[in-house]
C-alpha cells in the first residue's frame, strides 16, 4: 500500500496542498474549522506528520509579478500604481518590508521558485494579470497564504481583487450611446488576458442593449496590445477603406491612444469625426492629444484591498470563505469623446 502524501489528503479534505501545509506548519491564514477538518482527514488516513512548537514569524510580504509574455504587463502608470497600493499598504499594516520578485514564465521555473523559496515571507500577493489558472499550483506550495491582484481562477480556492470589467466596459459604451452614439465599435486586444475578454463582454451586453440586431462583430477591430503593433494594426484596418462607426471603446488607454493616432495620420478629426473612449486612465491619457476619455480604475485601493485581505489570512481572521473583490471603474470625461457628428 503506497504511502499517504500531503496531496492525498488535501484532495480528501477538499482543500489545496497549500493550505494542508500551513496546517502541519501550525501557520496562521487558515479557518479553525478547515484546520480541524484537515487534521481529522490526516488521521483517518494514517497521515503521518508533526506539528511544529514555535512557528516561525516574518514581518515580510512578498509580491510577485508574473510575466508570461510581457506584452500587457509592461512598467507602465498602471501597474505602477498596482505596485505602489501593495508597497502603501504593506507598511501601513504593521509589516517591515515588501519584497517584489519578478517571475518570467519563459526562464527556468526551478531556479526561480528557489530564490522564491529564500524569501522569508508570511504570504504573498500574486500579480496575475498574464497568467492562466495552470500556472498558480507553484506558488501554492510555496505553503504560505496567497492572495490574487488583477485576475482571478474558477478552479482556484484563492482570493482575489480584480477590477468589475463587463460592468466597466457596460457603462462605458452606454456612455456614449447616451450622448447619441448608436454604432459604436470596439477596438480588441488580440492578446486575450481574462480582463480583455470580460470587456469584450462587456462591449457586447451593452451594444445588443442599444440595438438587438446590431452585428457588432463588424465593429470589433483586432489589434494589438501595445503602442507600436496597436498603431500598425489600426493603420492597415483605415488602409482598406473599412466601414467606420461614430464611436469606438478600446480594451485599454494605450490601445485607445495609438488608434487615435492612426485615425488622426488618416485625417480623421478626433473627435469632430469619430469619437474614442479608452479603460484604465492611465498618466498619459490626460496630457495625450486630445486628452482621453477613459473609464478610471482605483489601482492603489486595489493592491491596498489585496494587502488587507492577505494580512487576514496570516492572522487567522477569516474562514473558509473563498472573496472576489471587484472594483468598479468609473467615467472620466476628457476632450477625445464628442456627439455624434451630424449627417
Amino acid at each position: 500500500m503506497s504511502k499517504v502524501t500531503a496531496r492525498d489528503v488535501a484532495k480528501a479534505a477538499g482543500v489545496s496542498p497549500a493550505t494542508v501545509s500551513l496546517v502541519f506548519r501550525n501557520k496562521p491564514g487558515v479557518g479553525n474549522d478547515t484546520r480541524e477538518r484537515v487534521f481529522s482527514v490526516a488521521r483517518e488516513l494514517g497521515f503521518e506528520y508533526s506539528v511544529p512548537d514555535t512557528p516561525r514569524k516574518t514581518s515580510t510580504l512578498l509580491l510577485i509579478v508574473y510575466k508570461s509574455h510581457g506584452r500587457v504587463l509592461a512598467d507602465t502608470s498602471f501597474f505602477e500604481s498596482l505596485i505602489k497600493g501593495v508597497s502603501d499598504a504593506t507598511y501601513a499594516q504593521g509589516y517591515h518590508r515588501l519584497s517584489v520578485s519578478y517571475f518570467y514564465a519563459q526562464q527556468d521555473r526551478e531556479e526561480q521558485l528557489a530564490a522564491l523559496k529564500s524569501v522569508k515571507c508570511a504570504g504573498i500577493i500574486l500579480l496575475a494579470t498574464e497568467m492562466r489558472a495552470g500556472d498558480v499550483a507553484q506558488f501554492e506550495r510555496l505553503g504560505v497564504p496567497i492572495v490574487l491582484l488583477d485576475n482571478w481562477f474558477p478552479t482556484k480556492r484563492l482570493d482575489s481583487v480584480v477590477i468589475d470589467n463587463t460592468r466597466g466596459a457596460w457603462s462605458a459604451v452606454r456612455y456614449l450611446a447616451n450622448i447619441g452614439h448608436r454604432e459604436i465599435g470596439y477596438l480588441h486586444s488580440s492578446t486575450e488576458i481574462r480582463n480583455f475578454l470580460e470587456r469584450r463582454e462587456g462591449y457586447l451586453s451593452a451594444a445588443r442593449s442599444i440595438d438587438p440586431d446590431v452585428n457588432s462583430v463588424h465593429a470589433i477591430v483586432g489589434v494589438g496590445p501595445t503602442l507600436e503593433s496597436a498603431y500598425s494594426d489600426m493603420s492597415a484596418y483605415l488602409d482598406n477603406d473599412p466601414y467606420l462607426p461614430t464611436a469606438f471603446y478600446a480594451d485599454n488607454d494605450v490601445i485607445a491612444m495609438s488608434c487615435m493616432r492612426a485615425l488622426q495620420d488618416h485625417g480623421y478629426r478626433v473627435p469632430e469625426d469619430i469619437s474614442v473612449m479608452g479603460f484604465d486612465d492611465g498618466v498619459a491619457s490626460a496630457s495625450c492629444n486630445p486628452p482621453l476619455t477613459t473609464m478610471r480604475v482605483p489601482k492603489a485601493s486595489m493592491g491596498a484591498l489585496a494587502v488587507r485581505r492577505l494580512v487576514d489570512h496570516i492572522q487567522g481572521k477569516t474562514g473558509d470563505e473563498v472573496v472576489r473583490i471587484a472594483v468598479l471603474p468609473e467615467i472620466v470625461q476628457r476632450e477625445s469623446v464628442g456627439k455624434p457628428p451630424e449627417e
